[in-house]
C-alpha cells in the first residue's frame, strides 16, 4: 500500500463526531471551576429532599463531568444556599437570584414552566461579557413523572441540565448523555459528543497542540450559532486534518530511513 493509499485510508476511517453549544450563549464560562449551589425549595414533589437533591448532584457530577480526563472543568457542589428561595420563579427570574460565575439548582412545584409531567427539569445560561452563570430546575410538581424515575436516571437528568448550564446544547445521538431526550433511558457514560464538547469548552493546555489544534486527537465538529464561531471551527478542523496528514507521512518517511541502515 503506497502512502497516498494510507492517508486515503486514514482520513476515511477518522471519526468525526459533532456536538452543539448552549443556544443562549454559544460559549461556556471563562474559568475552569465552577461552583454549584442548591437553592433552598422544597424538592419533594421530584421525589427527594432538598439534602438529597445535592447528594444526587455530586453524584452526577463524579459520575459524569468530572471524570473527564481531557477537560479541565471541575463542578464543585457547595451545598444548600438557604439565602436563596426560587419556589414559584420561572428561569429568568431565579437566575437573577444567581450568583455571578456559579450555577445555582432548585426544584419548582408551582412555576408555570412545569405544567406538563413529561418535562423532568430545564436550564438556562447567561452570559454578560465574561461573566456568566446559570440556573437548572427540576420539575417538582404534584403531578410530575421525576419521582417516578430511579436513582440512576435521575442523575443522568441533572447532569444533562447541569451540561446546558456550563455551555452544551443537544447532541442528535441516542448514546450520548446531551441527546435531546434523556427520558427512557439510562444513561451509564458519557458518549464522544458529550467528551467532545466539554473539552472544546474546557480544554487542559496540550503540548502537543500546534496554533490550538491537536496533532492527534478526534476530529470535532460543532453546531454554533455565531458564524464566526462555525468559520474558525471549520478552519481548525481542516487545519487538524492536515497536520494529522503531514504527521502521519512523517512517521512513515522516519520508518523508511530506519528500514535503510
Amino acid at each position: 500500500m503506497n502512502i497516498f493509499k494510507i492517508i486515503l485510508v486514514t482520513l476515511l476511517t477518522s471519526n468525526v463526531y459533532a456536538f452543539t453549544l448552549n443556544s443562549n450563549t454559544g460559549k461556556g464560562f471563562n474559568k475552569n471551576s465552577i461552583d454549584i449551589y442548591v437553592a433552598d425549595t422544597d424538592c419533594s414533589g421530584a421525589g427527594f429532599t432538598t439534602e438529597k437533591y445535592v447528594t444526587l448532584i455530586k453524584s452526577a457530577m463524579k459520575r459524569f463531568w468530572n471524570a473527564v480526563p481531557t477537560s479541565a472543568l471541575y463542578l464543585d457542589v457547595k451545598g444548600i444556599d438557604t439565602s436563596i428561595d426560587i419556589d414559584g420563579d420561572n428561569h429568568t427570574a431565579a437566575i437573577a437570584k444567581t450568583k455571578s460565575n456559579t450555577i445555582l439548582a432548585g426544584c419548582n412545584d408551582d412555576a408555570t414552566d412545569f405544567d406538563q409531567p413529561g418535562i423532568l427539569g430545564s436550564a438556562k445560561m447567561q452570559c454578560t461579557g465574561s461573566t456568566c452563570k446559570a440556573v437548572l430546575i427540576l420539575n417538582a410538581h404534584a403531578n410530575s413523572s421525576l419521582k417516578n424515575k430511579s436513582e440512576g436516571d435521575v442523575e443522568a437528568i441533572i447532569a444533562h441540565e447541569v451540561g446546558h448550564a456550563f455551555g452544551l446544547g443537544h447532541s442528535e445521538y441516542q448514546y450520548n448523555l446531551m441527546y435531546y431526550n434523556i427520558s427512557g433511558k439510562f444513561q451509564k457514560w458519557l458518549g464522544q459528543d458529550d467528551i467532545d464538547g466539554i473539552t472544546y469548552l474546557y480544554p487542559h493546555d496540550s503540548e502537543l497542540d500546534v496554533l490550538g489544534i491537536s496533532l492527534l486527537g478526534s476530529c470535532a465538529t460543532i453546531n454554533t450559532s455565531p458564524k464566526s464561531d462555525t468559520t474558525k471551527n471549520f478552519l481548525k478542523t481542516f487545519l487538524a486534518g492536515i497536520f494529522s496528514v503531514m504527521f502521519l507521512f512523517l512517521t512513515l518517511r522516519l520508518f523508511k530511513l530506519r528500514d535503510r541502515f
